[in-house]
């Protein structure tokens, strides 16, 4: 078994590629992948957060009073990037590729992911194959490297000076 399943970037890796301190990227990979929109100021790589789409309209009460002095906050920036947690077909991509490189061919647990990913409701289904596995903490890592280079492509994508880095 020779594996194609690339965890982590080292951190010099990601320094090199990306226009951002890596910190940053992984902030904003980590809170993405929660769900939240992410708001980054390029000049001060000052990030703020607010829950996404996925969170639904639900009242959240004190949070609604916080999230809404965020939004006021980024609306003072001279500057200022939105990052949307990812689609619902990049993060079942990286499901798709967690299992095809990350798990080997003879481990049983392939097949029942692959099963589990072509039902109804994959992400619970993955989530309750993976939780109880061995592979639990290598998914997390994956996943937070995958998020980190869709992070950096996106910045790096855009034509902003990246000045406080």
């Amino acid at each position: 078994f020779v594996s194609t399943c690339y965890i982590l970037e080292s951190r010099r890796e990601m320094e090199e590629y990306s226009k951002y301190p890596v910190e940053v990227i992984s902030g904003i990979a980590e809170e993405t992948g929660m769900g939240m929109v992410c708001f980054l100021n390029p000049d001060t790589l000052e990030t703020e957060s607010v829950p996404g789409a996925s969170y639904g309209s639900y009242e959240c009460g004190d949070f609604d009073k916080y999230y809404q002095e965020v939004y006021r906050k980024v609306e003072r920036w001279e500057n200022c990037v939105r990052i949307d947690p990812p689609e619902l077909g990049e993060s079942f991509g990286i499901m798709e590729r967690f299992i095809r490189d990350c798990i080997p061919d003879d481990a049983g647990i392939k097949e029942r992911l692959r099963k589990a990913v072509s039902g109804r409701k994959p992400f619970r289904n993955f989530k309750y194959v993976i939780d109880g596995s061995e592979y639990r903490q290598k998914w997390f890592d994956f996943r937070q490297g995958q998020l980190e280079r869709l992070v950096a492509d996106y910045l790096n994508s855009l034509d902003i000076d990246a000045s406080a880095k």
